[in-house]
C-alpha cells in the first residue's frame, strides 16, 4: 500500500521547497520572538499598566484625603460649637464664684470684678476645652460612626476616631499634648488646636480651622500610608499586576512628603471649588449634593475621566499579554501560516493533479503501483512534511522563548499546543487541497479550488483578526469579526490555549475530522475516476 519509490520521488521533487519554506518560517518566527521580546513591547505594556495603577492609587489617596478632611472639619466645627457653649457656662459659673468670694473677703467691687473676669477667662477656657473634648469622644464620635454604619470595634471606626483626635491633638491634664510625638516623628511641628481658640469668635476662625484640618489630616493620612505594614499590604494586593516593593517605591507612594502633597493638593482643590459652587448654587442643588458631586469629580482617576471606550481600552491593554498575543496569535495565525499554505497548495497539486496533467501519472500507474498506493503514499508524504515543518517551528519557538527576557504568560507547553494547532489547521486545509488534487485532472482547476479556498481562509482570518477580542477595543472593528465565521483557521483557537481553557479541544477535533474526511474522499475519488492516461 505504501510505495517507497514514490515517497522518495516526492521527497526529491518537493524537498528543496520544503527546506526553503521551513527555514524561512523558522527565521521569521525567531526574529519576531527575539526582537519583540528584547524590544519595547513588554516595556510599553508595563508602562501602560503602571500608569493605570499609579492613577488609581493617586485617586484613592485623593478620595481618602477628602473624606478625612470632611470628617476632621465637621468634628472641629462641632468642637467649636460645644466649646463656645461650655465656655459661656463655665465663665459665668467661675466669675460668680470668684466675685462673690472676693467681695466676701472685703475686696472692692471693681477689683473683685477684674479678678473674677481674669480667672473666669483662663479657667473657663481650660474647663470648656476639657468638656468639648470629652463630648467629642463620648457623644459626637459614637454618633458619627453609627450614622456611617460602622461597628464600634471595626477598622473603619478606628480610622474615623484617629482622624478626629489626631487632628485635635487633645491637651492632657499635665499640659502636654497627646500626639505631639506623632507629629515630631514625621518631621512636623506639633499641631495644637488650642492655638486657634483665641480667634474662635472672629470671622477669620473658620478659614483658619479649615487650613488647620487640611494640613493635619494630610499628615495623618501620609503617615499611615507609608507605614511598612500598610505598604506591604498594598503591594500584596497589587502583586497580580506585577507590582513589587521596589516598583511601589518608584511610584512614590512610600514617600511621606509625596503622599502628603497629593492629599493636601486634593483638599486645596476641593476647598476652592466648593466655595465657588456653594456661592453659585443651581436650582435643585443642595450642599450635600454639591459636596458629593465635587468629590466624585476631583477624585476620578485617569481612566474615569476618559471616555468609556478609551478608558476600557487602556485598561484592557494594560491587562493584555502583548507578547503572547503577538507570537501565539498574530504570528501563528497569519505570517506563520502563509508560507506553509503556499507550500501545501503547490505540493498537494503536484502530488496528484500535477502528475495527471503532465502525464507522469501514466508512467507511475504502468508499473506495479496501484492507485490506492499512490493516494496513500502521496497523502502520507504531504502530512509528514507538514508535521516535520511544525516540529521545526516548535523547537525554534521554545528555544527563542528561553532566550528572551520578557514578562509573558506564554510557556513552552503553550507553544507546543500552538504548533500542534497550526499543524492540525494545515492538516485540515491540506486535506481540502488533496481532495481537489484528486478530484480534478487539471492543475489549474485543482489550484483554483484547493488553493483558492485556502487563501480565502487566510485572508478572512487576517480581516477577522481586527474584529476579534485579540485586538484592543480602541482599534477593534467589530463588523470584521464576521470573517472569522467564514474561515476554517478560526478553529485554531490560540486564545484558549494561552488562557489555559480547554475549548480548543473540540475545535481541534473538528480540524482532524475535516482533514481525515477530505483525504479519504479524495483517495476514493481518485481510485474510481477515469484518468486521461
Amino acid at each position: 500500500m505504501f510505495s517507497k519509490s514514490l515517497f522518495k520521488q516526492s521527497c526529491k521533487a518537493n524537498g528543496m521547497m520544503w527546506l526553503i519554506i521551513t527555514v524561512a518560517v523558522c527565521f521569521m518566527l525567531s526574529c519576531v520572538m527575539l526582537i519583540s521580546g528584547n524590544g519595547n513591547i513588554s516595556r510599553t505594556k508595563n508602562a501602560i499598566e503602571d500608569t493605570i495603577i499609579q492613577a488609581e492609587l493617586t485617586s484613592s489617596i485623593q478620595e481618602r484625603a477628602l473624606n478625612y478632611y470632611e470628617i476632621g472639619n465637621d468634628a472641629m466645627t462641632h468642637f467649636d460649637q460645644t466649646f463656645v457653649e461650655q465656655y459661656r457656662t463655665a465663665y459665668t459659673e467661675i466669675y460668680t464664684q470668684v466675685y462673690q468670694a472676693a467681695v466676701a473677703q472685703g475686696a472692692p467691687a471693681e477689683m473683685a470684678a477684674q479678678t473674677a473676669a481674669e480667672k473666669a477667662a483662663s479657667l473657663g477656657v481650660m474647663k470648656a476645652y476639657a468638656a468639648a473634648a470629652t463630648e467629642l469622644q463620648d457623644v459626637y464620635y459614637p454618633a458619627v460612626i453609627k450614622e456611617m454604619g460602622y461597628a464600634e470595634d471595626s477598622d473603619e471606626a478606628t480610622e474615623v476616631k484617629g482622624v478626629i483626635f489626631y487632628v485635635l491633638n487633645p491637651m492632657q491634664e499635665d499640659g502636654t499634648y497627646m500626639f505631639d510625638a506623632f507629629y515630631q516623628e514625621n518631621g512636623e511641628t506639633p499641631a495644637h488646636y488650642t492655638d486657634l481658640l483665641a480667634t474662635i469668635t472672629e470671622p477669620t476662625h473658620a478659614d483658619e480651622r479649615e487650613k488647620y484640618v487640611m494640613n493635619n489630616c494630610s499628615v495623618f493620612l501620609a503617615a499611615n500610608m507609608v507605614k511598612d505594614e500598610t505598604v506591604e499590604k498594598t503591594v500584596d494586593s497589587l502583586e497580580s499586576f506585577g507590582v513589587t516593593r521596589e516598583k511601589y517605591d518608584d511610584f512614590g507612594f512610600a514617600d511621606y512628603r509625596n503622599v502628603k502633597d497629593i492629599a493636601k493638593s486634593a483638599v486645596v482643590d476641593y476647598r476652592a471649588n466648593l466655595e465657588y459652587r456653594l456661592d453659585n448654587l443651581k436650582d435643585g442643588e443642595t450642599v450635600d449634593s454639591v459636596k458629593k458631586d465635587l468629590k466624585t469629580e476631583l477624585t476620578s482617576s485617569m481612566l474615569a475621566t476618559l471616555p468609556g471606550e478609551v478608558s476600557d481600552a487602556l485598561e484592557e491593554i494594560g491587562q493584555m499579554d502583548m507578547y503572547g498575543i503577538l507570537v501565539g496569535t498574530i504570528f501563528f495565525k497569519m505570517a506563520g501560516l502563509l508560507l506553509p499554505i503556499i507550500y501545501m497548495i503547490m505540493t498537494a497539486n503536484a502530488l496528484v493533479a500535477g502528475q495527471v496533467d503532465s502525464g507522469s501519472m501514466a508512467y507511475i500507474l504502468s508499473s506495479s503501483t496501484k492507485r490506492r498506493s499512490v493516494t496513500f503514499t502521496q497523502s502520507t508524504y504531504l502530512v509528514l512534511s507538514l508535521f516535520a515543518m511544525f516540529v521545526c517551528t516548535a523547537i525554534t519557538s521554545i528555544v527563542c522563548l528561553n532566550i528572551v527576557d520578557v514578562d509573558t504568560g506564554l510557556t513552552w507547553k503553550n507553544l507546543l499546543l500552538i504548533n500542534l494547532g497550526a499543524f492540525l489547521c494545515m492538516f485540515a486545509m491540506s486535506g481540502i487541497c488533496f481532495l481537489a488534487s484528486c478530484w480534478f485532472d487539471r492543475s489549474k482547476n485543482s489550484m483554483a479550488i484547493g488553493g483558492g479556498l485556502s487563501m480565502f481562509f487566510l485572508v478572512a482570518t487576517m480581516l477577522g483578526l481586527f474584529g476579534s477580542p485579540t485586538i484592543p477595543s480602541i482599534i477593534r472593528m467589530k463588523a470584521l469579526n464576521y470573517f472569522n465565521y467564514a474561515s476554517l483557521i478560526t478553529l485554531f483557537d490560540t486564545i484558549s490555549i494561552i488562557e489555559g481553557t480547554y475549548t480548543y479541544l473540540w475545535k481541534f477535533a473538528i480540524l482532524v475530522a475535516v482533514g481525515v474526511v477530505c483525504y479519504i474522499v479524495g483517495s476514493i475519488r481518485f481510485r474510481k475516476k477515469d484518468l486521461p492516461l
